[in-house]
């Protein structure tokens, strides 16, 4: 028989989060990059588009939580937890996510300072989520493991299932994986994942590419592209 976890298992979330930093850590250093010289129209489209996601993901996390998770852990926990700061942060959110919305269409319609603002609303972007994760994996995550079941955090995931763009969060998510935690989500996703990574992962690849630009770039290319597992 196989042993049944007591606690809820967390890597998902954590997952997110550690791809939500890196990408917003990334393409801040792309933007300053850009805003250092030209940016073929291509180029720009493929980063307002995988933005724009990153935007969404960021907008449906937070709502699942606001939605979903806080209720159930008020429920649970009572006094023992408190999500009034945290539920703040999500609200200074929505106007930076939509800064960074109208950054990119700068950015495709070619105006000469997009970049530059775009790599300044996304690292004040990055430090908010940073500052905000650690909060939340130190003060909630602790209140999870102890007043959920699995079986409540597996409604917390199907929730958060149901409204992701799986072909862009999977293969961020296996991208920021250490080996030990790939091979979790491989042994526990069994076939269907390897299926959707297998499709997602080629399209992943082909839009990196795209974002790391073209012709003369091979090495920041090597460095600017995430490894999926195969």
């Amino acid at each position: 028989m196989t042993d049944i976890s007591p606690t809820p298992n967390l890597l998902g979330i954590r997952l997110a989060h550690r791809a939500m930093l890196a990408d917003t850590s990334r393409f801040a250093s792309l933007a300053r990059e850009l805003a250092g010289g030209q940016c073929p129209r291509r180029r720009a489209r493929a980063v307002a588009d995988h933005l724009g996601l990153l935007c969404d993901s960021i907008h449906h996390h937070h709502r699942i939580e606001d939605e979903v998770l806080w209720p159930m852990l008020s429920a649970a926990a009572g006094d023992a937890v408190d999500l009034r700061e945290l539920t703040d942060d999500h609200a200074q959110l929505d106007p930076m996510l939509a800064e960074i919305r109208a950054a990119c269409a700068d950015l495709v319609a070619g105006r000469s300072t997009a970049a530059a603002h775009l790599a300044e609303q996304l690292t004040r972007l990055h430090t908010v989520l940073d500052e905000h994760i650690a909060d939340e994996e130190r003060t909630v995550f602790p209140i999870v493991t102890e007043y959920l079941s699995p079986a409540r955090w597996d409604e917390v995931e199907a929730a958060a299932r149901g409204g992701a763009v799986l072909s862009f969060e999977l293969p961020r998510m296996m991208a920021v994986c250490t080996p030990a935690e790939r091979a979790e989500v491989l042994r526990e996703g069994g076939l269907p994942v390897r299926a959707m990574l297998a499709v997602f992962g080629a399209r992943y690849r082909r839009r990196e590419r795209v974002l790391a630009g073209s012709c003369g770039l091979r090495g920041r290319r090597r460095r600017w592209a995430w490894t999926l597992p195969s």
